[in-house]
C-alpha cells in the first residue's frame, strides 16, 4: 500500500493512489489529475497512431496518383508523336509524288523508273 491520507470531507483515511475517497466520495484532486494526465496521454498516443495510419494512406493514394498521371502523359505522349509520324511520312509520299510528277513533265526519268522498266 501507498501512502495514506486523510479525506477533507469526513476525515476518513484512505490511499494517496484512489481517485475518490471510499467512503464518502469527494475527490482527490492529486489523484484525479494523475488519472486524467494517464488518460489524455492514451488518448495522444491513439491520436498518433491515427495521423500515421491516415499518413500511410494519403502516400498509397498520392503514388497511385502519380502513376496513373504518368500513364495518361506517356500514352499522349505515343498519340501525339505517333500522329506526327503519320503525318510526317504522309507529307514526304505527297512531296515525293509531287517531285516526280514534276520531273515526267520535264521528261526527264529518274533512276527508280529506270530500275521500274528493266524489270
Amino acid at each position: 500500500m501507498g501512502q495514506k491520507i486523510i479525506c477533507k470531507s469526513c476525515a476518513a483515511e484512505f490511499d494517496a493512489n484512489l481517485v475518490r475517497c471510499p467512503y464518502c466520495g469527494t475527490a482527490y484532486a492529486p489523484a484525479e489529475e494523475k488519472e486524467y494526465m494517464g488518460k489524455l496521454e492514451a488518448v495522444r498516443e491513439d491520436l498518433h497512431q491515427e495521423i500515421q495510419k491516415g499518413d500511410r494512406r494519403i502516400g498509397k493514394k498520392m503514388g497511385r496518383t502519380v502513376r496513373n498521371i504518368l500513364i495518361v502523359i506517356g500514352v499522349i505522349l505515343l498519340l501525339v508523336f505517333g500522329v506526327l509520324w503519320i503525318t510526317a511520312r504522309s507529307e514526304r509520299a505527297g512531296s515525293d509524288r509531287k517531285k516526280q510528277e514534276f520531273l515526267q513533265n520535264q521528261g526527264i526519268t529518274t533512276q527508280q523508273e529506270v530500275e521500274t522498266d528493266g524489270m
